[in-house]
Formats: structure tokens, C-alpha cells, sequence
């Protein structure tokens, strides 16, 4: 005769899946939660570096603009004749101090009438202040306007012929 054993076979077999499923849930969405969170400190870090860009960008932009009036504004004073416009200035915007260096080269253009004027061609670069000259190295900006100029050497017409943000 055999010895029964007591076998019981099991009333519930899925018993102890719902908390495999819990842990599985919380493990999941823990996950979700981590990458988010390295989402946005990844865009806020991007933000603050882009700000500082921006404001860099636009510092040295309004820079050059006042530059580009300066300029304007001294071969309408100079009158008809080439003398040199070829200088530089600080400027502070955006809580930066921009430098900003400009020099011409002089010639003659014909107007659409036939008239022959003077026209003068001016580079312009801007960098964050150091004390010292803008070098490549530093340009933020760099700008060719040309400058026409009527007989009396008054600026009749400025043409903008490239703006370039070179950082």
C-alpha cells in the first residue's frame, strides 16, 4: 500500500501577480520620471547658455548699429573729401561692454544720373571689450556698409552689403 502524501493543489496560482505588477508599474513609471527630469535640466542648462549667446548677439549687433551712425554722421561732417573715418568705440548694452573697431576704404561711384559721388566702404567688427582691438579670433559680428556721399559730401544713401554673426 501507498503512503499518501498530502498533495493540495493550489487554490489561486496567480496569487502574488498583482504585486509583480505593482512593482513592474512603479519601476516603469519611476523610469518615465527620471528621463523627464533629465529633460528638463538638459533644456533649463541649454536656456541659460542661450540667453547669454543671445544677449552677447544682440549687445554687439546694437553696437555696430551705433557704430554705423557714428560713422554716417562724421563723412557728412568731413564734407566731399576721402580723409579717413577709420576709428573705434565701446559700447554698453545687454550689461556688456562691446568694442567695436570700423575702417574705410574710399572710392567714386556713378549715380543712376551720371553724377560721379564719393562712396566709402566701411568694415566693421565687434567684440566683448578686452581694452584692446578686436582680433578675428574674438569678432562677434562683422558688417561692410557703403556710404554714398552727394557733392556737397553729404550721406545720401547707406547700403548694408553684409552682416555677419561670426560667433
Amino acid at each position: 500500500m501507498r503512503r499518501g502524501t498530502d498533495r493540495r493543489t493550489p487554490e489561486h496560482a496567480d496569487r502574488g501577480a498583482a504585486l509583480l505588477l505593482a512593482i513592474g508599474f512603479v519601476v516603469m513609471i519611476g523610469a518615465i520620471t527620471a528621463g523627464l527630469a533629465s529633460l528638463v535640466t538638459s533644456g533649463v542648462q541649454n536656456q541659460v547658455t542661450l540667453i547669454a549667446v543671445r544677449d552677447r548677439q544682440y549687445a554687439a549687433d546694437g553696437a555696430i548699429e551705433t557704430a554705423v551712425a557714428h560713422v554716417r554722421a562724421a563723412i557728412t561732417s568731413a564734407g566731399s573729401g576721402c580723409t579717413s573715418v577709420a576709428a573705434s568705440t565701446v559700447v554698453h548694452l545687454n550689461g556688456l561692454d562691446v568694442h567695436v573697431d570700423w575702417r574705410d576704404a574710399c572710392g567714386v561711384t556713378r549715380t543712376d544720373d551720371g553724377l560721379v559721388v564719393a562712396q566709402r566702404g566701411v568694415a566693421f567688427d565687434s567684440c566683448i571689450d578686452t581694452g584692446a582691438p578686436c582680433v578675428d579670433a574674438n569678432v562677434i559680428i562683422r558688417a561692410l556698409v557703403d556710404f554714398d556721399q552727394d557733392a556737397s559730401g553729404t550721406v545720401t544713401h547707406t547700403a548694408v552689403q553684409s552682416w555677419s554673426v561670426v560667433q
